[in-house]
């Protein structure tokens, strides 16, 4: 780019910096920005050398020599008409009916998988529910293509991971009652920055979910599962840019893409990389907060002159609990009334946009974490290329057949309503205790006191807690508007009310 003189290009991927390159090209800087991207497993940086040979080209040509200003309306006007040319060739390689590169990539998991899932148990298992490792071939056919390559992503920052334990009992007849436990690790979440490659648009941050080896069924299950609740984005770089917003209630999937581990993921991986290594999902960055860190965020204050005072400051937490429990529950319903199953209900998969009681109305919550949800489709995987059977079934079905109460959906249903239950106990008490959140206002042990000491019984368990002298706020807030918090909380236990229904409780009404 020429301004006032100054010839200046930049040539950048995924795991490199933005180089200022003056003019000159030597073949020193050319095999630099050709080096292997360590990030991607070794994959081969080719986005530079593409690029690089364009700006040689735009170096050499005539209307960039000489050291005089370039007219900045003709420059717009030329990265318009490439622009322009981008899209007509992208437009061109959808319109082709050859398989893309997700397809290849899918026939060729499922047909490796298929040969090798009989001699390979170990690798194609998963704790996950599925049958076998073809299954997810099945599924990235069905989302079909990704949409990014490992190449336009720039890792910035783990910000966690997550593990699976696995309890196997022991075999020694001797050692009765005694279970082994292993602790493996299943996804890698990394803050990313992604650049489209494409004119006047800057690059945007990103949350990757690396699923390694052995989790890619999980990863594979919660990518058809948000797929199917919000259809994947066509135009990637405007949804990661796009304001945040509480519809829909769940977070936003832009794409994925399969690559080779990170550094992190391969030292923590215990199993052989099958083909495709692992699979990443891409989501809209957010700065979503997890409702398990929420009683132990501090709050901001203005002090007395402002009109915050201790009994305002306790207003606005209530105020607040109630508009978390308020989302959390449409957040639910809107997964129930699409024939989802969330799976793993807990304070994990619930986030807020803020931490702040006094912005309680503008609260926005959303749900995360489906890889262990399922759902009932109109049409199945089985009917998948039948489009006629699918149209006469619509036909004959305008709305959702009702379920049994049998159905495994239905059921799942419930434990999602009944973990949420345990979700709202633990989120008053820890909120609203005198000493804050502690061992005994946790989720499990406030669930053993419920359901192992007292049995389900709601009424033996609200006298007990009403003797717990750090517990008194919490019982008043509960207490109110006749007990709704406490109906609340047994409506959700029973799980028989939709959760659509439970968002009209008194308690929810903010």
């Amino acid at each position: 780019m020429t301004l006032a003189g100054v010839t200046e290009t930049y040539v950048f991927c995924s795991s490199h910096r933005q180089v200022p390159t003056r003019r000159a090209w030597s073949t020193r800087q050319l095999c630099r920005s050709q080096r292997r991207c360590r990030q991607w497993g070794g994959a081969p940086c080719t986005r530079c050398h593409r690029r690089f040979q364009t700006c040689r080209q735009a170096l050499e040509s005539p209307e960039g020599s000489g050291d005089e200003p370039v007219d900045i309306d003709q420059l717009a006007k030329r990265l318009s008409q490439e622009a322009e040319k981008v899209r007509q060739q992208q437009s061109r390689d959808r319109q082709t009916p050859e398989p893309t590169e997700g397809e290849d990539l899918a026939a060729e998991l499922a047909q490796t998988m298929r040969d090798t899932g009989a001699q390979r148990p170990a690798e194609v298992s998963s704790p996950f529910g599925y049958e076998n490792a073809a299954r997810e071939a099945d599924i990235l056919a069905e989302v079909g293509d990704g949409g990014f390559a490992a190449q336009e992503f720039e890792l910035l920052e783990q910000m966690g991971q997550l593990s699976w334990v696995t309890e196997t009992q022991s075999e020694n007849p001797m050692s009765l009652g005694q279970q082994r436990t292993a602790q493996q690790t299943a996804i890698i979440a990394f803050t990313a920055r992604y650049y489209s490659n494409l004119p006047f648009q800057d690059p945007q941050p990103t949350l990757l979910k690396e699923y390694l080896p052995g989790a890619r069924p999980l990863g594979c299950n919660e990518l058809q599962l948000l797929n199917h609740l919000h259809t994947l984005p066509e135009q990637k770089w405007r949804a990661a840019y796009a304001p945040l917003s509480s519809d829909p209630p769940i977070v936003p999937l832009l794409g994925y893409f399969m690559a080779g581990q990170s550094e992190v993921g391969a030292k923590v991986s215990n199993s052989k990389s099958p083909p495709g290594g692992a699979l990443w999902l891409v989501y809209k960055w957010e700065a979503l907060r997890p409702l398990s860190e929420y009683a132990y965020a501090s709050q901001s204050s203005g002090g007395i002159l402002f009109g915050t005072n201790e009994e305002a400051a306790l207003r606005s937490r209530c105020r607040m609990l109630r508009s978390i429990m308020r989302g959390t529950l449409q957040a639910l319903a809107f997964c129930h009334s699409r024939s989802v199953a969330h799976g793993s209900m807990g304070s994990g998969s619930v986030l807020l946009s803020t931490y702040d009681d006094r912005r309680a109305n503008d609260l926005i919550v959303k749900l995360d974490n489906f890889g262990f949800g399922r759902a009932h489709y109109a049409c199945s995987l089985d009917l998948k290329g039948d489009d006629e059977s699918c149209e006469q079934g619509a036909a004959l079905f305008p709305g959702p057949k009702p379920l049994d109460e049998d159905h495994p959906l239905m059921l799942a249903q419930k434990e999602d309503l009944q973990a949420l239950g345990g979700v709202f106990l633990e989120l008053v008490f820890s909120a609203l205790g005198s000493e804050g959140p502690s061992e005994s206002t946790s989720g499990p042990a406030l669930q053993r006191l419920l359901v192992d000491v007292f049995s389900g019984n709601m009424d033996e368990f609200r006298k007990y807690c009403e003797q717990e002298p750090d517990w008194q706020e919490a019982m008043l807030l509960l207490d109110q508007w006749d007990g709704a918090g406490w109906n609340l909380i047994r409506d959700l236990a029973a799980g028989a009310m939709s959760a659509s229904k439970l968002v009209d409780n008194h308690f929810c009404r903010v």
